[in-house]
Parts: structure tokens; C-alpha cells; sequence
């Protein structure tokens, strides 16, 4: 623990960890990307980020995490130079993000999560002109873009007006928009949401391509399923500040020995009385689901149906799965990672 911060030693399992992550430091290089004590808050709400610090090397895919509020937006919009932190500062491969903005967003890629696009324009020319405004040659630009429409899926619809695109497709576009220069560093808020099954997978093939050829990926979401597949370590925001960092696996491993059972209801119940049955630790309400974390005690599954059942839960759907990073959160905060729905 240090400075409030909870900090995991990383220990490779699995092969998961990215050794290409940690060239830089035995070769003394800048780190692709470097915050320190950034803080940005609103006067408005007083939101924001405090005193937020983190190191992303080449090659790693770095997650970020915490409910809508906490301030992943905030800081990204720090990151890729759209506002200016009230304090603090960051370097991009060791150059200054504050005093030479326009070449460190030429080494970044930046993709927010509801993206905008000239609706009246095509998909190939709103990317074009992306691609064009990071520096890319004529020739070049066209030949990235070509391999990247057919590469999401899109090649159908380049020449369509963006007006005409779902959701989804606009989310496809903004990938890449992010991608197309090849970039150094690449800033990602919930680029998952809205993509289909199979786009996702295309998604995070490229993702784990680029940070092996040693580009450095920040990514800000909240799909546990996506930041336990893809990053190399973590951070969870709270409230504007880090409260713990490291490996998925040593994340995790703080909450060993607790079972998760998920309970989805047709109605929402008063749960107290789940909260009562011996061995639960805490009840989560999520949407129409109830999150339990307890002992892993022989007969607790049937002690938390029956208290459910006598709160008058009509139960849909039941399910024990292992803990995930969801669970780390709320044993950090006491809190749910996503809002209720």
C-alpha cells in the first residue's frame, strides 16, 4: 500500500503478462506512456481525477476500470490532450504532453465512447481525413484504410453517408479512425459497447497484434470479460483516485475463498434477509440481478435461494461463478463497478 494505493506485485501465470511490456525498463527507455499526480476536477460537480499517476510501457495493454463518474473520461480526455489537468503532468515515449501537444497527439490514437463523425460525409472519407490529419501520405492512408474497412467488416458500407450507420458501425469507424496511422500509444473508452459478437473478436485480435508489435494501449471499460482477456494489468478508479493496481490474476487473488452466486429476478426484492443468511458478506444489487459474495461453506447456495425466495424473489436465472474483477471492486469499495439498469 502506498500513498492510499493498493499495488500487487505482477507475477507472470499463465503466460498472460507481456514481457515486451517491461523492454523499457531494462533498456532504460521512456515508458510509451507516463502520468504523474494528475488532476483534473470540475467546478461544477467537483468530479474529476485527483492526483492520479500510472505508467502504460510498450507493448502493454493497460485496463481501466470504476463506474460511470469516477473519472476514466476525464482522464483520457487529459491523456490525448483535449483539456489541460489543473495539476500534474504526462510524457509520451519521454515527450512532454503539456508543452508539445501537437507531437504527442501525432503519436496517439484516440477513440471515445460515443463517437462523432461528419454524417454528411462517407465512412472512407471521414477516416480519410482522420488519417490525412495525422500526417499520413496520400498513398499510404488509402492502402491502411482499405485493409482496415475490410478487416471490421465495413468495406461494404465505405462509401455509405455515416448518417445511414447503426450505432455499432459508427464504434467500427471510430476504431479505425484510432488505428489507421499506426500509433504509438492508443486511448480506448469502451470500445467494446455496441460492437457486435464477431467485431469484438476482430477487436481485440488487433488490439493484441498492435501491443505485440509494441504499441502501448490504454483501455477504459468496465466489461470484466474484455479487460481480464486483453490487459496485462490494471487500475481501479474510485472517486477520481487509483485504489488498487496490478495483474487481472493478482487482482483477483485478493478475493480467493468467495464464491460469487448471481441471482437474476423477475422483480426487484427488499434482500435483507439474503444479507442475514450465515456466510454472505455482501448482497450487490445490479439491474435486475443480485450480485452475493460469500464462504464458500457447504449448503450456502441453498441458504441464499431459500432467502431470496422467503423476500418473495421469483429467481430466473441462478448461477456460482468463480470471482472476477467485479468482485475486487466491490471488496475495494463496497460499491458496484457498473450502475444499475
Amino acid at each position: 500500500m502506498k500513498n492510499g494505493v493498493m499495488r500487487l506485485t505482477t507475477v507472470q501465470r499463465g503466460g498472460r503478462y507481456n514481457s515486451r511490456a517491461m523492454r523499457s525498463n531494462t533498456q532504460n527507455a521512456p515508458p510509451a506512456l507516463e502520468a504523474k499526480n494528475i488532476s483534473r476536477l470540475y467546478k461544477s460537480s467537483g468530479r474529476g481525477v485527483s492526483d492520479v499517476s500510472m505508467r502504460v510501457e510498450r507493448g502493454e495493454v493497460f485496463g481501466l476500470m470504476g463506474p460511470n463518474g469516477s473519472g476514466k473520461s476525464t482522464l483520457l480526455r487529459v491523456l490525448s490532450t483535449a483539456i489541460a489537468p489543473n495539476s500534474g503532468g504526462f510524457r509520451v515515449g519521454g515527450v512532454d504532453g503539456l508543452r508539445e501537444k501537437r507531437e504527442v497527439r501525432a503519436r496517439m490514437g484516440l477513440m471515445v465512447d460515443r463517437p462523432t463523425h461528419y454524417d454528411d460525409l462517407t465512412g472512407r472519407a471521414n477516416a480519410y481525413f482522420f488519417a490525412r490529419a495525422y500526417g499520413m501520405e496520400e498513398a499510404k492512408a488509402e492502402d491502411a484504410l482499405a485493409e482496415l474497412f475490410d478487416y471490421f467488416d465495413l468495406a461494404e458500407y465505405a462509401d455509405d453517408r455515416v448518417k445511414t450507420y447503426s450505432y455499432g458501425m459508427g464504434k467500427k469507424l471510430a476504431l479505425i479512425e484510432a488505428l489507421a496511422h499506426g500509433p504509438e500509444v492508443l486511448l480506448l473508452d469502451e470500445p467494446s459497447l455496441g460492437l457486435d459478437y464477431t467485431s469484438q473478436l476482430a477487436y481485440q485480435s488487433r488490439i493484441r497484434d498492435l501491443a505485440g508489435s509494441g504499441a502501448a494501449v490504454l483501455l477504459s471499460s468496465n466489461q470484466v470479460d474484455e479487460v481480464e482477456a486483453l490487459c496485462d494489468r490494471a487500475a481501479f478508479l474510485h472517486r477520481g483516485k487509483v485504489v488498487a493496481e496490478g495483474t487481472p490474476e493478482d487482482l483477483i487473488s485478493r478475493v480467493e475463498g468467495v464464491r460469487r452466486i448471481v441471482a437474476t429476478l423477475r422483480n426487484p426484492v427488499e434482500y435483507c434477509r439474503v444479507a442475514e443468511v450465515v456466510g454472505v458478506e455482501r448482497v450487490v444489487p445490479e439491474g435486475r440481478n443480485l450480485i452475493i459474495h460469500c464462504d464458500e461453506r457447504p449448503g450456502i447456495v441453498a441458504d441464499v435461494v431459500a432467502g431470496i425466495v422467503s423476500s418473495r424473489g421469483d429467481i430466473v436465472n441462478l448461477s456460482v461463478q468463480r470471482p472476477n474483477l467485479e468482485d475486487v471492486f466491490v471488496e475495494l469499495t463496497g460499491e458496484a463497478l457498473r450502475d444499475e439498469v
